[in-house]
């Protein structure tokens, strides 16, 4: 499952990738949800940011030309090396000083993996359903956390 969440906690949307979650299809994905440059948020914070921008880069698409690009703080230092140029320059999340106050961060970015924590305690539910149910089911409990959250 992939989601595109708010900081806050609430789901904006959820697509399912069948068989691995390239970045193709991410940069599909986010460009559904955001489908005009005046949408597009501006932070779109993911964990592989650093290969959904040098994506973007090589097929010329600059759909989130306005949009920052960090790796959320919990996956940057662990995944990527100081020695990774093009990260470093373009994806982290330290350049971005503009997020953090009193040596915190503003919001938390790593928001997306608490919520694949809550929806992986569903995962014996979901995994033996049919995919219309599944997607029913899905959606229906996107629906009930996000009214909690709010």
């Amino acid at each position: 499952e992939q989601l595109i969440m708010r900081p806050c906690g609430v789901i904006l949307a959820q697509a399912t990738f069948f068989g691995s979650e390239a970045v193709s299809a991410v940069n599909e994905f986010a460009k559904t949800v955001f489908p005009t440059a005046t949408s597009t948020p501006e932070y779109f914070v993911f964990d592989n940011n650093c290969k959904l921008c040098a994506h973007q880069d090589t097929i010329g698409d600059d759909h989130f030309a306005a949009t920052g690009m960090p790796v959320d703080v919990f996956h940057f230092n662990p995944k990527y090396k100081e020695t990774d140029t093009y990260c470093q320059q373009h994806c982290n999340p330290a350049a971005f000083p503009e997020l953090i106050s009193g040596g915190k961060w503003r919001f938390n970015t790593s928001i997306c993996e608490q919520t694949d924590v809550w929806l992986g305690g569903y995962q014996a539910i979901l995994q033996d359903m049919s995919v219309h149910r599944y997607n029913f089911y899905l959606d229906e409990m996107i629906k009930c956390q996000n009214c909690y959250v709010i």
